[in-house]
């Protein structure tokens, strides 16, 4: 197996600097006057803004995630100053030159148009290979061309983080969609009419929604109504989604996104792969390809424990997962394959 090319340390750290500057931009971004405070739920602390009143009245109240020395921090900092765009532009530039991946015009920003609805303040997750286009520049590794290019953009959100957060996007996801491009419209559930599952626009540029399954499998999508959109429910969903990290897109002044923790997505690939069969085998090869580059720039980064562990979780979940695993397991070359042992 061919080393993948990895990014100096200077660049490595460049980017890191982007993502701290695009968290403390989340919450600089508010107006001025804006307060902060904390809630109690559940014997955990989450942290709400308040925009100032406007002579059309006071703005809701905007939810910001739960308590943890990173967010108190970023808000202290807000209180004294925001953070320039400019120069987050410029660390864009400098790391696309050096050769890091920046998704297509229409992907970035339909990701940009979403975070500003707060799709991923209310924890949303971006997916797939959009997902996928972020995890060189947080590896410090070049991905290959080949396993990045996508047609289409997977969101998802838990159902039910969905039905207790009690805020919503701003404006809605079909909203959000068409005010990058207004030919984008819904495509709704066979079951409910009323009910979005996905969006097309007139280039068949697909956003497709997704979230977990809440048991039995069902005729008909799920309503998300902190997304304002309905949604398709798969099996192994909540696996990929649990403990989302943050990702900057290399879009204009970059785009902070939520995508899942690189070693769930390439176990999860394992998972899902072998349900594709006919027409969808060419998705299932694209899974493997995918699965067998994590595991490489997480050896590679020095984090395989962090794959480890995940794994040996999956293979804990039941006779089902295992057998899906040593089938998924099978399909990876023999490199892959030693660096996740059965």
């Amino acid at each position: 197996m061919t080393a993948i090319a990895t990014f100096p340390i200077a660049l490595q750290t460049l980017y890191a600097e982007l993502l701290d500057q695009l968290r403390l931009a989340e919450v600089g971004d508010l107006p001025a006057g804006t307060s902060f405070r904390k809630q109690t739920l559940s014997n955990r602390e989450y942290w709400y803004a308040q925009p100032p009143t406007t002579p059309t009245g006071r703005p809701k109240e905007i939810y910001l995630g739960p308590d943890s020395p990173k967010l108190a921090d970023l808000i202290a900092q807000t209180k004294a100053a925001g953070v320039a765009r400019k120069a987050r532009r410029s660390i864009v530039r400098s790391l696309l030159s050096a050769g890091y991946f920046a998704p297509d015009a229409l992907t970035g920003d339909l990701a940009d148009a979403l975070a500003k609805a707060g799709l991923f303040r209310l924890r949303g997750v971006l997916i797939g290979t959009s997902a996928f286009q972020a995890y060189g520049p947080l590896l410090g590794v070049r991905l290959p061309g080949s396993a990045v290019r996508t047609a289409d953009l997977d969101l998802a959100q838990d159902y039910g983080v969905s039905l207790a957060l009690g805020d919503t996007i701003d404006p809605l996801l079909l909203e959000a969609l068409q005010s990058v491009d207004p030919s984008f419209r819904a495509i709704p559930d066979t079951f409910n009419p009323a009910l979005p599952l996905a969006y097309v626009n007139a280039d068949q540029f697909r956003v497709d929604v997704l979230t977990t399954n809440r048991g039995a499998p069902s005729r008909g999508g799920s309503a998300l109504p902190s997304l304002g959109t309905g949604a398709v429910a798969l099996r192994f969903l909540d696996f990929l989604l649990r403990d989302p990290i943050e990702a900057a897109l290399l879009h204009r002044s970059g785009v902070l996104v939520s995508v899942p923790n690189p070693a769930r997505y390439a176990v999860h690939k394992l998972i899902v792969a072998i349900d594709r069969k006919g027409p969808g085998a060419i998705k299932a090869a694209k899974d493997i390809t995918q699965a067998e580059l994590l595991i490489q720039a997480l050896t590679q980064a020095r984090r395989q424990h962090e794959l480890l562990e995940v794994w040996e979780e999956a293979l804990d979940s039941g006779e089902g997962w295992r057998t899906r695993l040593h089938q998924g397991h099978a399909r990876l070359n023999d490199q892959a394959q030693a660096l996740l042992p059965m």
